[in-house]
């Protein structure tokens, strides 16, 4: 079963339940994965590219956790920010039909599907490999490393599939 399965849905947009928080946390959800980009090209660059001799003393893994484990909040924090920037003053109507279309959207579910359950492998994997950082650390720059990897691992899946059909 797909994950956006366990959100309620209904035959018409304005009759869509839980409005605000289906969009707001796909919105939230959305951000994970640029923001674990973002975390993960700083450290590295600095690592191979600029050869830093701080971003050489820790090992790859837990540098790439701590620093996405604080983009994981920061971005967060900011899909936060754009999805009440964007709605505020809206009407029900607005979030109603919103969230009602990326629920039927299949595309959009499909990726947010992917990206959930990278995200779930990748606060496991975070977790039992963090090494020296807190727990917490590990939890959620593995979330964020795995929205990341559902993100490509979704696009890959599917630039295949369209040219397996000739598109």
């Amino acid at each position: 079963m797909a994950l956006n399965g366990l959100y309620p849905t209904s035959d018409f947009a304005e009759d869509q339940p839980m409005p605000h928080f289906i969009l707001t946390t796909h919105v939230v959800h959305r951000t994970l994965p640029f923001g674990a980009f973002i975390s993960s090209v700083i450290p590295l660059s600095s690592r191979f590219i600029f050869r830093r001799a701080a971003a050489q003393t820790l090992p790859v893994s837990t540098m790439l956790l701590r620093s996405n484990s604080t983009g994981f909040f920061v971005s967060g924090i900011i899909g936060l920010g754009i999805t009440f920037g964007r709605m505020m003053g809206r009407d029900d109507i607005e979030w109603q039909d919103r969230s009602w279309r990326l629920l039927r959207n299949s595309g959009q579910t499909q990726l947010d599907d992917f990206s959930a359950s990278g995200m779930a492998l990748g606060a496991i994997v975070g977790t039992v490999q963090r090494g020296s950082l807190p727990l917490w650390r590990g939890f959620a720059g593995g979330a964020g490393l795995g929205s990341l990897a559902g993100t490509i691992a979704f696009v890959t899946w599917k630039m295949s599939s369209s040219k397996k059909e000739g598109k």
